[in-house]
């Protein structure tokens, strides 16, 4: 299924160590994994926890930003249909509650989103464009849904997008791999954390740090009533202040360190 799904590409784009880069960790909840009643991710994906965390502490080894997203979904409009739609899934508060293996450290920023794509209504291209960002690299829960929808959201915006493809998981391997396979070399390209580990040490740091983001968790009609105007002049702002000056272009490195998959 994953050969018939996946796009001809005979020459897929080598993966240089050009651009300046951050890591997003997409909703790894305690709602997605340990208090997951089905546990369906956990059974599939066991190594995650293990290889997550690694992936982190090679980022912060290298200085390489990370930005936590967060799906607060309570009281957002879609909870009702999706809980209709899937009875036996979704029946514990979708809260932004981390596991700890995942949790930001000081400093590092948490975005919280209340749809299935992390730069909708929020401040995470802002922020991503204020420290000079060209380059996401993308992992966390699940991968046919957030993870998925937060990648494309990066795409749309014109980030080159690495997903993590190790890093990340779902109710099964094979939905994780029919999406990995509708879309890698398409929207983005994938890699794993032995890559990303010999791809991190080249990568440039932002041009600046990460920036403190309100502690507070909003809700619908706040993240609805701010969220949309607030973005956009932020995104717009950093823009100009980012990629206006040249940003956007990466360094021209062409060491090919992995192809496509």
């Amino acid at each position: 299924m994953e050969a018939a799904l996946r796009l001809p590409n005979p020459s897929p784009a080598p993966l240089t160590a050009d651009g300046r880069a951050a890591l997003i960790v997409v909703d790894v909840q305690t709602c997605w994994w340990s208090l997951s009643p089905c546990g369906l991710a956990r059974a599939a994906f066991p190594n995650l926890p293990q290889r997550t965390a690694a992936l982190l502490a090679m980022a912060r080894v290298h200085g390489v930003p990370i930005v936590h997203v967060r799906a607060n979904y309570e009281g957002s409009p879609h909870v009702a249909t999706m809980r209709r739609l899937n009875p036996s899934l979704n029946t514990v508060p979708i809260l932004p509650d981390s596991e700890a293996w995942a949790r930001e450290r000081p400093g590092e920023p948490v975005v919280f989103k209340s749809t299935f794509d992390g730069f909708f209504r929020t401040e995470l291209e802002a922020c991503l464009c204020r420290m000079g960002v060209t380059r996401v690299l993308v992992c966390g829960l699940v991968t046919s849904a957030c993870v998925l929808s937060t990648a494309l959201g990066a795409f749309h915006r014109g980030f080159d997008v690495l997903l993590v493809e190790d890093c990340c998981a779902d109710r099964s391997v094979a939905r994780h791999q029919a999406t990995v396979a509708m879309y890698a070399d398409y929207c983005f390209r994938t890699a794993s954390t032995q890559d990303v580990s010999e791809l991190l040490p080249r990568l440039r740091a932002p041009s600046r740090a990460p920036q403190a983001l309100p502690v507070h968790i909003p809700g619908r009609a706040g993240a609805v009533a701010a969220g949309e105007k607030a973005a956009a002049e932020a995104a717009a702002e950093a823009r100009g202040e980012g990629r206006a000056a040249g940003l956007g272009a990466g360094d021209g490195g062409d060491a090919r360190l992995l192809a496509g998959s």
